[in-house]
């Protein structure tokens, strides 16, 4: 790749700001939300197995999870997914709102008597995986949704603690055609 100078804030805020409302970006956001209900249903096939070889193992909350956390999630997938379409056709304001209604989701949890002790009896690679995920869906939809809102005060959005690392060379694929950086600087 091309050298080119460190960006000033004004054309690194911008580029930021074009990059967490794209598709490209909105993409990776269903995909890790697809990732994580799929992380989920592996953890939960996990614990029906060990159910079946010991029948009086605690499953906790583990029914609320079968009756409302997993049907609630893949609602909101397929929500997710419909919602990517919609930003393909150029309306985002969808994705907006699928990524704003995953920051809910430890209301959500606390309403079916948080994530369970049933985690504790299957392999912790279940758990870790599926918390992984839900921290990477749920920081990429932060981004969108924060974005598209315009939620950001000052300069939050250049805080990687917030927002995750942000690679300047990266960015500079996000310049419009003929653009350079002096032009939003």
């Amino acid at each position: 790749m091309a050298h080119y100078k460190q960006m000033n804030k004004t054309a690194k805020k911008e580029l930021l700001t074009r990059k967490l409302t794209s598709v490209e970006y909105m993409t990776e956001y269903v995909e890790y939300f697809n990732q994580m209900v799929d992380s989920l249903l592996m953890g939960m096939g996990a614990f029906q197995q060990l159910q079946k070889q010991n029948p009086h193992v605690d499953a906790h909350n583990f029914s609320a999870w079968e009756s409302r956390g997993l049907p609630n999630l893949k609602g909101d997938r397929a929500y997710a997914i419909d919602a990517l379409k919609k930003a393909k056709a150029g309306d985002p304001s969808y994705l907006s709102s699928s990524a704003g209604n995953l920051r809910g989701i430890s209301k959500d949890v606390d309403n079916i008597g948080g994530f369970g002790e049933w985690w504790q009896h299957i392999d912790k690679k279940y758990e870790d995986d599926f918390f992984f995920k839900l921290r990477k869906a749920k920081k990429t939809g932060r981004n969108i949704n924060y974005t598209i809102c315009g939620y950001w005060d000052g300069d939050k959005i250049l805080n990687e603690e917030i927002t995750g690392h942000i690679d300047e060379a990266d960015l500079l694929k996000y310049l419009k055609p003929n653009e350079k950086l002096d032009d939003i600087s």
